[in-house]
């Protein structure tokens, strides 16, 4: 048998591939099926469409793959589907949950979310909490994205309001934190909706504690991708208490990921990250459909399937072909000279009517956004 893998490239993650194709890899031997072959194509940032497109047709047509495991958004990996449906293989979409799906769907594909719009609605909620008056901060790139959207969302529904958007200019050159500055001033006692990834999260956080004497301790409830354990390794933390919303954290208690980190430190010798998991997760969504799939479609084959992950049951929603599983409330937790400490205050279990309700509040209207897959920068 044969998985193919399209592997994205990211300057800010330049270990995103090989971190997916080693998690991907390892669940596979994991299950016993040490002799699927995985035949890797990189799509680069995934903005070229038609690239995405030749890759996945050689991997079916040349490689002749049984499934197609791929690091995708749901606009991209929706031009696919016709494909798909016509070699009837199976395409399973690993997707950091930054974009809404479109209405379109295909019985030969399923996707492996990992909730960054519902991550980012909760957060949201949570800053927006008692009627506060939030400052919401994002940057060029991240507006690209539907984040700063559900933040919106959240922070209305739990009776809050917007009073000012900031968003960090792109390039290093234009980047000026006074705007955000000039808005918590004006804003004394509200809280901060942050929507931040990459290293552009990176200098708001560093330009933030470098104005620490001009600034009070404020409230951050930041992005899920903001607060990822390697990302903040490069912090130098303001004054302040931070919040988010995650799919998963090192230190979450459990078996399924004290065997997924085991995995990954003694075959790998690296600690396990947000790629290994997706990896993994690929890894085991593809080995239960290569032994109960035949040719019967993915999507039916796995209809309202559940699987224990390194992040808790995650179930296949039998309308969506999207997955959906807890989420966690977290507190950062800054500590000098050594990596910040992630905290775990609540377990959000995440229910099918609510997973459905939050990917289909979507923008009305015309709307813009980056052709590239989340993260990939």
């Amino acid at each position: 048998m044969k998985v193919g893998v399209l592997l994205p490239r990211s300057t800010d993650h330049p270990a995103m591939g090989f971190d997916l194709l080693d998690g991907l890899r390892l669940r596979l031997r994991y299950e016993g099926l040490e002799d699927v072959k995985t035949i890797s194509e990189n799509i680069g940032f995934g903005e070229d469409r038609k690239d995405v497109y030749a890759k996945a047709e050689k991997l079916l047509m040349q490689e002749e793959a049984d499934c197609v495991v791929a690091y995708l958004s749901p606009v991209n990996a929706e031009l696919l589907y016709p494909l798909f449906e016509t070699a009837g293989k199976a395409l399973i979409v690993l997707d950091p949950g930054m974009n809404y799906p479109t209405d379109n769907k295909s019985s030969r594909a399923v996707c492996i979310s990992f909730q960054g719009i519902h991550a980012s609605y909760l957060s949201g909620k949570s800053a927006g909490m008692d009627g506060a008056r939030v400052v919401l901060a994002t940057s060029f790139y991240d507006g690209g994205y539907r984040g700063p959207w559900a933040y919106s969302r959240g922070v209305e529904a739990a009776g809050g309001k917007v009073v000012n958007n900031y968003v960090a200019h792109y390039s290093e050159a234009e980047f000026t934190i006074q705007p955000f500055l000039d808005a918590v001033h004006a804003e004394a006692g509200g809280r901060v909706a942050a929507c931040f990834s990459t290293y552009l999260g990176t200098r708001f956080i560093n330009a933030l504690q470098a104005a620490n004497g001009s600034i009070p301790a404020l409230e951050f409830h930041c992005g899920p991708y903001m607060v990822e354990e390697q990302v903040m390794a490069g912090y130098r933390f303001p004054n302040g208490t931070f919040y988010a919303h995650v799919p998963w954290f090192t230190d979450l208690a459990g078996e399924s990921n004290a065997i997924f980190i085991k995995e990954i430190s003694d075959k790998k010798n690296k600690t396990a990250n947000l790629f290994h998991l997706m990896g993994w997760e690929g890894g085991i969504v593809a080995a239960q459909f290569l032994r109960e799939g035949g040719a019967a479609p993915i999507a039916e084959t796995l209809k309202d399937w559940s699987y224990e992950s390194p992040r808790g049951t995650v179930t296949v929603h039998p309308e969506t072909h999207i997955t959906y599983a807890p989420l966690y409330f977290v507190e950062i937790q800054p500590a000098e000279g050594q990596s910040p400490k992630t905290t775990l205050r609540e377990r959000v279990n995440v229910g099918g009517s609510e997973h459905k309700d939050i990917l289909n509040d979507q923008p009305q209207g015309m709307v813009s956004g980056w052709f590239n897959q989340y993260l990939c920068t």
